[in-house]
C-alpha cells in the first residue's frame, strides 16, 4: 500500500467514526454531536453522572445496541467479502450457502419446542449456532465426498440445504397453531438488536476481531483464489483445504451473529460490492474498507428501525433489506459487480 492509499486509509477510518458517534447521538431523544462525545469521554474516565438522563440514555439504551449493531456489520460484510473470494463469484455470501436458513431453522425448532430457556441459559441462540454449523459441516462433507472442493460443488450443495432449511421453517410455520409463538419465531426471523447483553457482545468482539485480523493477515491467498485453483498450485497452495478452513470461520462467525441478532441480510453481499468498485480486487484493501463501510450500514439500519415508526420499532432485518436490496439491483443492471472492475 503506496503513502496515498495509506493516507486515504487514515481519513477514511477517522470520517467512518465521526459518522459512527453522530450516528449513536439520533433516535427518538435527539442527542448533539458534542454531547454524545462528552458523555462518550465520561464513560471512558468512569465519571458519568448518576443525574444525567442523557447519558442513562447512550450508555444503558444505545451503547450495547451501537457495540454490537457495529460487529455485526464488520462481521457479515467481511465473512460476505471472503465467500465471494471463496467461490469466485461476486454474487456469493454466506446465507447463499444455507448458513442463515440453518440457523434459522434451529432457532424455530427450539421456540416451537419450547426450548427458549435451559437452566437460565439462551437456548435459541445456541440452537441457532448449532444448525448454521451443522449445514456448513454437512457441505464440506458432501463436496469431500464428490473428491473436490471446487466452488460449484459448494455452492450447489449450500444452494440445497438453502431450500431444504427454507422449506421447513415454512411448514413448521405453516401447521403450528401457537400464535404467541409463530409470532416470536416471525420477529426472531426478521432480525433484532433489541436483546444486546454486554456479556454476549464481548464475545461476539473478541471471535469477530481475531477472524477479521486472519483474514486481512492472508489477504494474499484471498487474492490467489481469484486466479483458480491450478495456478495455486503452481505457487504451492492447496486451496481445496484452505477453502474449507474459510468456510467453517465464516460459519462460526456468522453463527454467532445469527446467535445474537437473528437473521440480518444483504450487507455481506452489498457491501463487497460498493468497496470493490471504489479499491478494485486487492483484499488488501478490501477487508478492512469492508468492515467500516458494513459497521456504519448497520449502525444507520438501526437508528432508522427505531426512528421509522413512532412508538414501535421496525425489525433491522426488514430496514437492510429496504436499503439494500434497491443497491443491489443497481449493481447488477449496471453490471458494475464483477471481478474484472478495476
Amino acid at each position: 500500500m503506496n503513502l496515498f492509499s495509506r493516507k486515504y486509509a487514515v481519513i477514511t477510518f477517522f470520517a467512518c467514526c465521526i459518522i459512527l458517534v453522530y450516528l449513536l447521538g439520533q433516535g427518538t431523544i435527539e442527542i448533539g454531536y458534542r454531547k454524545t462525545c462528552q458523555i462518550l469521554a465520561d464513560i471512558v474516565q468512569v465519571s458519568m453522572s448518576n443525574t444525567d438522563i442523557l447519558a442513562d440514555v447512550i450508555y444503558y439504551l444505545r451503547l450495547p445496541r451501537f457495540a454490537l449493531a457495529v460487529l455485526i456489520g464488520c462481521g457479515l460484510a467481511v465473512s460476505g467479502c471472503v465467500m465471494q473470494a471463496i467461490m469466485k463469484n461476486p454474487l456469493a455470501d454466506p446465507y447463499l450457502l444455507g448458513i442463515s436458513s440453518g440457523a434459522g431453522l434451529g432457532a424455530v425448532l427450539a421456540i416451537i419446542l419450547g426450548l427458549t430457556s435451559v437452566m437460565g441459559f439462551d437456548s435459541i441462540g445456541f440452537f441457532a449456532f448449532i444448525g448454521a454449523l451443522a449445514v456448513t459441516i454437512c457441505i464440506i462433507l458432501i463436496a469431500f465426498y464428490f473428491g473436490s472442493a471446487n466452488t460449484a460443488t459448494i455452492l450447489l450443495s449450500g444452494m440445497a440445504f438453502n431450500a431444504v432449511s427454507a422449506a421447513c421453517i415454512s411448514l413448521i410455520i405453516s401447521v403450528y397453531v401457537d400464535a404467541e409463538r409463530i409470532q416470536s419465531v416471525t420477529f426472531w426471523l426478521m432480525g433484532s438488536l433489541q436483546n444486546a447483553k454486554w456479556e454476549n457482545i464481548y464475545v461476539l468482539a473478541i471471535i469477530v476481531f481475531c477472524l477479521m485480523f486472519y483474514f486481512y493477515k492472508n489477504s494474499r491467498i484471498l487474492n490467489l483464489m481469484l486466479f483458480g485453483d491450478e495456478a495455486a498450485i503452481t505457487l504451492g497452495y492447496d486451496l481445496a483445504k484452505i477453502r474449507m478452513v474459510y468456510i467453517f470461520l465464516c460459519a462460526l462467525m456468522v453463527g454467532l451473529i445469527v446467535y445474537n441478532s437473528g437473521i440480518i441480510g444483504f450487507i455481506g453481499l452489498v457491501v463487497p460490492h460498493i468497496i470493490r468498485l471504489i479499491y478494485g480486487n486487492n483484499y488488501k484493501q478490501i477487508l478492512p474498507n469492508c468492515a467500516l463501510t458494513g459497521a456504519v450500514f448497520m449502525v444507520l439500519a438501526d437508528v432508522a428501525s427505531r426512528i421509522a415508526m413512532e412508538g414501535s420499532e421496525v425489525p433491522i432485518g426488514i430496514v437492510v433489506s429496504v436499503i439494500g436490496a434497491p443497491v443491489f439491483v443497481y449493481l447488477l443492471l449496471s453490471k458494475n459487480y464483477g471481478y474484472n472492475k478495476k
